[in-house]
């Protein structure tokens, strides 16, 4: 499935957007056009972020289609780039 987006590829980032309750936190990992806000729309979910899980729960996500969006040019956050980094080592 070919997905067709107006976005400049510069533009597009993945990054956090979060979600949870006050002292619960949990994120989902997201393409997302830059210029939106954090919790703004999203392109495309890709994975989840719950930093108060047990370690190996923490972190789940799509490696093909994160592949896919780094492939044609989307931009991971430096928070991101860790999580990805953790998750593979």
């Amino acid at each position: 499935m070919e997905i067709i987006v107006n976005w400049r590829i510069e533009e597009v980032r993945i990054r956090l957007k979060k979600f949870g309750t006050k002292k619960r936190p949990y994120y989902r990992i997201v393409v997302q056009d830059s210029r939106k806000p954090r919790d703004g729309t999203t392109i495309e979910e890709l994975g989840v972020y719950h930093p108060i899980e047990v370690a190996d729960k923490q972190i789940s996500f799509n490696e093909e289609r994160v592949k896919y969006w780094i492939s044609v040019g989307a931009q991971p956050s430096d928070t991101v780039k860790k999580l990805f980094n953790k998750k593979s080592s």
